[in-house]
């Protein structure tokens, strides 16, 4: 315990680090990255393997997980569609991690991914999965202005004022498809079967979820979807 609340709070400080920087900061990502890991194997010691799968991997690899993302890298050890299916059997996976990818699917492709998620997952397997927050990018964003994701904005997406950066986060130069609020993506979820519950930034009632998360600025949305047994 004394080790992780260690590890949970040398992650808050290089998210601060990260996140008001005048300039972007190579360092303190890969710094963030190495702490994660090292966190993640301290959790894990000792316990059960499971069959994992990292749904939109992108440039960062979780060891012991099966990395998946549309194209092929040196991160990914699986390239497929998972808007389209998962190339998984019925119930062969333990546990899914997905950090920002539904988003950049449009809403058929959403629940299509959250079906095959249902079904790959083993009873009892739970899929973690974190997305933007639309009504927090709506209040933080936009209405309220906030001087801090405003100013986050501007370095790391180039934009030049509250419209601008709300447009970014919705849009992401045309990454973006389909953005969630709570209620809806809730919806889709339960919809396809699962038990959901909200939990909060690097924090599981399961081992295996812990410190995977790469970001929190309270914009976004991180839920756990459990196949009921």
């Amino acid at each position: 315990m004394w080790r992780a609340w260690q590890s949970q709070r040398r992650l808050r400080a290089l998210q601060r680090a990260y996140y008001d920087a005048a300039e972007p900061s190579e360092a303190v990502i890969g710094e963030y990255l190495r702490v994660l890991a090292e966190a993640r194997a301290e959790e894990l010691r000792g316990a059960p393997q499971l069959v994992c799968l990292h749904v939109g991997a992108g440039g960062h690899a979780i060891d012991g997980w099966i990395d998946l993302d549309l194209e092929a890298g040196p991160s990914v050890d699986l390239a497929a569609n998972a808007g389209a299916s998962l190339p998984f059997r019925t119930e062969s996976i333990d546990r899914i991690h997905s950090e920002d990818f539904i988003e950049h699917i449009d809403a058929s492709a959403g629940k299509r991914f959250v079906g095959e998620a249902f079904r790959v997952l083993r009873p009892g397997g739970i899929m973690r999965l974190l997305t933007p927050d639309l009504r927090a990018l709506v209040e933080r964003v936009y209405l309220q202005r906030a001087r801090r994701h405003l100013r986050w904005c501007n370095v790391y997406l180039g934009t030049g004022g509250a419209c601008e950066a709300f447009n970014m986060h919705l849009r992401m130069n045309g990454e973006h498809r389909f953005l969630y609020d709570e209620e809806h993506l809730r919806f889709v979820l339960m919809a396809a079967g699962f038990e959901v519950r909200r939990v909060r930034y690097n924090r599981s009632p399961d081992r295996h979820l812990r410190f995977l998360d790469l970001r929190d600025f309270g914009l976004n949305l991180f839920f756990e979807c459990v196949k009921p047994s």
